[in-house]
């Protein structure tokens, strides 16, 4: 999986992705009643802003299959851009 979040990553920098066709919304947690959860899904060493890394959740979550997701943890290491966020996936 993380050479697909990588593979992601490099193409959102490169503009090679339109992040506006993603088809995954993000949910808050008292929207989610009702939903099959997929899983729990965490990615590391991603760079960029925490719009960009949003968007890359987005099309995480798209990948697997999720119509939804909520990201439940999003933090930035002591290092400038390094983030780590976590999200649960819904179908």
């Amino acid at each position: 999986m993380k050479r697909s979040f990588a593979l992601t990553s490099l193409l959102l920098s490169a503009g090679l992705i339109n992040t506006t066709a993603q088809s995954a919304e993000n949910v808050c947690a008292d929207q989610v009643t009702g939903f099959n959860e997929i899983g729990v899904f965490s990615l590391h060493g991603l760079s960029g802003s925490p719009q960009d890394i949003e968007r890359i959740v987005a099309l995480t979550a798209d990948e697997q299959g999720a119509s939804f997701y909520r990201i439940i943890q999003l933090e930035e290491s002591s290092s400038a851009d390094d983030w780590s966020v976590q999200a649960i996936f819904y179908a």
